[in-house]
């Protein structure tokens, strides 16, 4: 006698053993930090705003703070994430425990460095207050990279999510070089002084300029140098590298040149004005950019001021690969 079970029968204990596998290897099973299925939900801290309209996260962002609040703006909690934690989860930052609901976030990076004061951090979100640590309204170091990014109300369970947090750069390095067509001038840097002043020494978690207050950005460096220029030929000039914070449209902005000896203003120009002229040239991305979108995905200007051999006329303004002829509408 064949004592063998019917063949549905083995069929059946088959079928029952593979479903019980695929329960066991399913995104149903209980997570942890190894398991390959995703979940829980997590914010992803990108940096595309920027020139070159690409993702540079990973080579400027060394850290974030994210900020959370509920949907009214209430402080809930804050989470840093270094830059091996960032590195570890692919720019992207694990949020858990909180109850299910709505909630509002704002992402810093940088914030932690010396040079910046929080007022309001743990208060809510309208209180919130960045500043820039200077002495009596002078400010003459480089600023270490800040950026702001802010996500409004979206809705918070244990399903798994991502959500794409964009950031803003709100810090500037202007290399500024002030050179005479006459190439016989000669210029004595401890005779000359520039600064750059605006009114962005606070922002509030919006990245808004949240306070009038004014501050005078004096160079980190500077000193005499000699260029080689396709329409001048070789010139001798100085240069200054100035860092400074948010420049907005609304809110001018001015550099200054003077000199010591006759204390004599050499020019005192609008620094939105003519970075305005330059975005609308700029076509990189397919289209003119605004006077705001240009300063805020450009981070980095080399502005030369091409002087009259007297110092006393500006015939050219440089900016980046840009220039700008003085016919009528560069005026000192």
């Amino acid at each position: 006698m064949d004592c063998k079970r019917p063949y549905k029968y083995r069929s059946l204990k088959l079928l029952l053993t593979v479903a019980c596998l695929l329960t066991i290897t399913s995104c149903s099973w209980v997570p942890d930090d190894n398991d390959e299925c995703p979940y829980g939900f997590w914010l992803k801290v990108r940096y595309t705003y920027n020139i070159l309209d690409v993702e540079a996260a990973p080579r400027y962002v060394n850290d974030v703070t994210v900020y959370v609040y509920d949907k009214e703006g209430n402080y809930i909690e804050r989470i840093y994430a270094p830059h091996s934690e960032l590195e570890a989860n692919d720019y992207k930052v694990k949020i858990e425990g909180l109850p299910e609901g709505d909630y509002q976030f704002v992402v810093w990076s940088g914030t932690r460095n010396s040079q910046y004061s929080l007022i309001g951090d743990t208060q809510p979100i309208e209180s919130f207050q960045l500043s820039l640590v200077d002495e009596d309204g002078i400010s003459s170091t480089q600023l270490p990279a800040l950026f702001q990014g802010y996500l409004p109300t979206v809705h918070y369970s244990d399903k798994h999510a991502i959500h794409d947090v964009e950031l803003m750069k709100n810090t500037n390095q202007l290399n500024c070089l002030i050179v005479s067509v006459d190439k016989t001038a000669e210029l004595d840097p401890t005779d000359y002084v520039m600064s750059f002043v605006a009114d962005n020494g606070v922002v509030n978690a919006f990245n808004e300029l949240d306070a009038e207050e004014y501050i005078t950005y004096e160079p980190y460096s500077s000193g005499a140098l000699e260029i080689d220029d396709p329409d001048y030929g070789k010139l001798n000039g100085l240069e200054y590298n100035i860092s400074t914070l948010r420049l907005l449209e609304d809110h001018d902005s001015r550099i200054i040149l003077e000199k010591k000896s006759t204390g004599q203003v050499i020019f005192n120009i609008s620094f939105p004005k003519y970075m305005g002229m330059i975005g609308s040239f700029y076509t990189n991305l397919g289209r003119p950019l605004s006077v705001q979108e240009y300063l805020d995905r450009q981070d980095f200007y080399t502005v030369v001021f091409f002087l009259s051999g007297e110092l006393d006329q500006l015939i050219q303004l440089q900016v980046n690969s840009w220039r700008l002829r003085a016919y009528n509408h560069l005026k000192l």
